[in-house]
């Protein structure tokens, strides 16, 4: 198992448009305008909305007149969420700013024919890339597509891309609709071995709202889906006290957990470690297993 600790991020450029006007102090919105305002997209709950900057507003109060919904296109892959996607015309291009050094890149929700990760230096040098490919390979006669190469397509990627806090991370995604809904950039730290047999899962979690009324008619209102990913880890006693003050200072900090380097995709989470359980007596090699509670 490893664990990626995330840097911070911010959009340096980007090819994505949002889709909403900003807010203008001067203007009158009327129920169910939306506005873009540092980063984020509001609505209207009332007409004639005036004079209250939307970030200002408190959301827990009842008859807020400024209600958030979501990260905006710009901004949504690094808002936390994967379930909210930044899309664009293809080829979308995004150059992110980080704050400190990293190793790891680790991209959810990609939709993609193509993905080209590229760390650049101050001048604009790229000093490591890598490339994502999805589907089949192109061809150009019958002949070829008999002996096309199929490639895995999965929507959860970790690339090995490493920089500086000077570095810019530039990806270029290419396809016919190409999204993604996050980008987690930072070290990757080893925690132990882990184990792929029945205690090493993953669970889904639907925030999908069924009811039905008491005259049996059942409505649905489609919501997000986030997963939690349990680990079966073997390690050692020796060194062992550094991990534990690693997951330790991981309380409460989003980041991203993966079983194995280059495999097991669906065991590649975005989330939140909130159970780890140790035997009371270290052994020199010893079982124990991680818990990471999925964002959606």
């Amino acid at each position: 198992m490893h664990v990626i600790r995330p840097v911070g991020l911010s959009i340096a450029s980007t090819t994505a448009v949002d889709a909403h006007a900003q807010w203008a102090p001067g203007a009158t919105y009327p129920l169910g305008a939306k506005v873009s305002r540092l980063g984020s997209v509001y609505i209207s709950s009332i007409n004639g909305n005036a004079g209250l900057p939307p970030e200002n507003e408190v959301q827990e109060l009842e008859g807020a007149r400024w209600i958030y919904v979501s990260a905006t296109n710009t901004q949504a892959l690094i808002d936390g969420s994967p379930s909210v996607h930044t899309s664009g015309a293809s080829p979308l291009v995004v150059e992110i700013d980080v704050d400190g050094p990293f190793d790891s890149v680790a991209l959810f929700q990609l939709d993609c024919a193509s993905c080209l990760i590229e760390s650049v230096d101050g001048s604009g040098v790229v000093t490591s890339s890598e490339t994502i490919t999805n589907g089949a390979e192109p061809v150009a006669d019958w002949l070829a597509w008999l002996n096309t190469i199929f490639y895995r397509n999965t929507r959860r990627h970790i690339v090995h891309v490493s920089g500086f806090a000077t570095h810019k991370v530039r990806l270029t995604i290419e396809g016919p609709a190409p999204s993604i809904g996050e980008v987690v950039i930072g070290r990757a730290k080893r925690i132990g071995t882990t184990l792929m047999e029945r205690s090493t899962r993953v669970d889904r979690r639907t925030f999908t709202k069924i009811a039905t009324n008491d005259f049996g008619v059942t409505t649905v209102q489609k919501r997000a889906i986030a997963r939690d990913a349990t680990y079966q880890v073997h390690a050692k006693r020796e060194g062992f006290e550094h991990i534990e003050r690693l997951l330790d200072d991981l309380d409460g900090i989003r980041v991203v957990t993966f079983a194995v380097e280059d495999d097991w995709p669906q065991l590649v989470n975005i989330g939140f470690i909130t159970d780890y359980s140790l035997p009371a007596e270290l052994p020199d090699d010893f079982f124990f297993s991680v818990t990471t509670q999925g964002v959606s």
